[in-house]
């Protein structure tokens, strides 16, 4: 088996430091919750899906039916668990439905 010396990182270590070192944190974890919407909130909601934002754990959401609106904030926290036990870390704190 192959040891690292103490200055050796593996590439996923390496990419997660520039990740970090420049700031793409955010967009990327933005990026990846458009992708995931459908599988986390279900093929009808995503249809009705206007806008997705993600702003320092802030998920901002807009859809475009009012009924749809009002159960989305009763499914508020369900949301940030399923979003955040799909990417193992949390990256949603809370969701706003407009």
């Amino acid at each position: 088996m192959h040891r690292r010396n103490s200055n050796e990182r593996s590439l996923k270590e390496a990419l997660e430091g520039l990740i970090e070192d420049y700031g793409l944190r955010g967009k990327l974890d933005e990026q990846a919750i458009r992708a995931a919407w459908t599988d986390v909130a279900g093929e009808m909601i995503a249809r009705h899906t206007m806008r997705i934002d993600l702003r320092r754990g802030k998920l901002s959401v807009k859809v475009d039916s009012a009924p749809l609106r009002e159960e989305l904030n009763f499914m508020r926290s369900t949301l940030v668990e399923l979003l955040n036990r799909r990417f193992e870390r949390e990256v949603v704190k809370e969701i706003r439905i407009d």
